[in-house]
């Protein structure tokens, strides 16, 4: 980060510019905050996978810390690992306003110096804790945004490949976090581009517990979310790190609304239905910077309970994939097998005397009522014979 040295602005900052080869476009003096749950310095960081984490503004040797509670920066952006031996911590892992199961010694040791520091902030009236806790460090790593919606409204989920996440609202509503040119005040335009994405149905991420079953069985384990599919990478990231598209190298100077997708946290915004007003559900040809995109077409889901096969060809009502059309012929043959009548042998009646069985020179004689046509005139060869019998 440099300064430009061209004076105040209207909030007592001075103007700042980002070099152009920095990977982050967070200013250290925006991202350093404090937790809202304790009261504790924190630094946020920009994760490797597009994400946001809240990180120790110190640094610690590595050998005193777990493996998977190590972190490092390098430009801005936060890696697992150590470097040189030393890293730094998740706040989320030793915040003390949540009960941490399984805590390693090391790391329950820095979590009491921050409880004893919270006590302070709330005895010399500094700082006020929230009523309700969090109910665990995920929802301290990705606070609420001011501007969330509330259970019963509206908030649409964002989707880039295996990345979810929750907007505060409407897609078309979340506007840009960056500074309006030469106004000192936030930017008014949306991030939303319709020629960059479409609404699709992705699975929804697995929750622990009973809580976290029940959500699946009653969407049937998918929601519609609003899938990015830019041509270029960073077209993804000025959605992820909720830029328009003026501003997609500006530095932020608004906290980012967009926080991770929680299955539990979010549940009641889940939609089950394709919202309506953004174009065709059948529409498969899209326009991007002068090129035609071909998104998939519509898929028909098997009508079978518990079946998620489908296909993209156009079929009729209650359609049946091929594995649940072999079950469903399986079961019909198995159900007239048992609704047939069943047949019981008479029994049997004396043999009357005079058909009696009586011995005979002619052993074929005796069979022949009993053969086939073809058998007939196999045994009449051994029976029946004239002069033009070879033998």
């Amino acid at each position: 980060m440099e300064s430009s040295g061209a004076g105040q602005r209207g909030d007592g900052l001075q103007n700042t510019r980002l070099h152009a080869s920095n990977p982050s476009k967070v200013l250290r003096a925006r991202a350093r905050a404090t937790c809202k749950w304790c009261g504790n310095l924190i630094d946020w960081f920009d994760r490797f996978d597009g994400g946001r984490i809240p990180l120790t503004p110190m640094t610690f040797p590595s050998d005193q810390v777990p493996a998977q509670n190590r972190w490092n920066v390098d430009r801005g952006i936060a890696h697992h690992g150590a470097i040189a031996g030393e890293c730094r911590i998740p706040h989320p892992a030793i915040c003390p306003s949540v009960d941490h199961v399984g805590q390693d010694p090391e790391i329950a040791r820095m979590t009491h110096v921050l409880r004893l520091n919270t006590r302070k902030l709330i005895d010399s009236g500094v700082f006020t804790p929230p009523v309700a806790a969090p109910e665990d460090e995920e929802e301290i790593a990705q606070p609420e945004p001011a501007a969330a919606a509330a259970a019963g409204e509206v908030r649409h989920v964002l989707c880039h490949g295996s990345v979810l996440k929750i907007c505060p609202g409407r897609v078309e509503d979340l506007r840009c976090v960056a500074d309006a040119d030469r106004t000192g005040r936030r930017c008014e335009s949306p991030v939303f581009d319709a020629t960059e994405g479409r609404w699709t149905r992705v699975d929804i991420p697995h929750a622990a517990g009973r809580n976290g079953k029940a959500i699946l069985l009653t969407y049937r384990g998918q929601m519609w979310v609003w899938e990015i599919n830019p041509l270029e990478f960073k077209d993804a990231l000025r959605w992820l790190w909720q830029k328009c598209p003026n501003h997609r190298d500006a530095p932020e100077a608004y906290e980012r609304e967009l926080i991770d997708f929680s299955t539990a946290r979010h549940a009641p915004f889940i939609l089950s239905r394709r919202p309506e007003g953004y174009g065709a559900p059948g529409e498969e040809r899209q326009v991007v910077n002068g090129f035609a995109l071909f998104s998939e077409p519509a898929r028909t889901q098997c009508a079978a309970d518990g079946c998620w096969n489908g296909t993209v060809v156009a079929v009729k009502d209650g359609w049946l994939c091929w594995q649940c059309t072999k079950r469903a012929r399986t079961r019909e043959v198995v159900r007239r097998k048992w609704q047939q009548p069943t047949t019981l042998p008479r029994p049997q009646e004396p043999i009357p005397a005079q058909q009696t069985y009586e011995p005979s020179g002619d052993v074929t004689a005796a069979f022949i009522g009993d053969l086939s046509p073809t058998e007939s005139l196999i045994a009449d060869s051994f029976t029946a014979r004239d002069d033009d019998t070879p033998f």
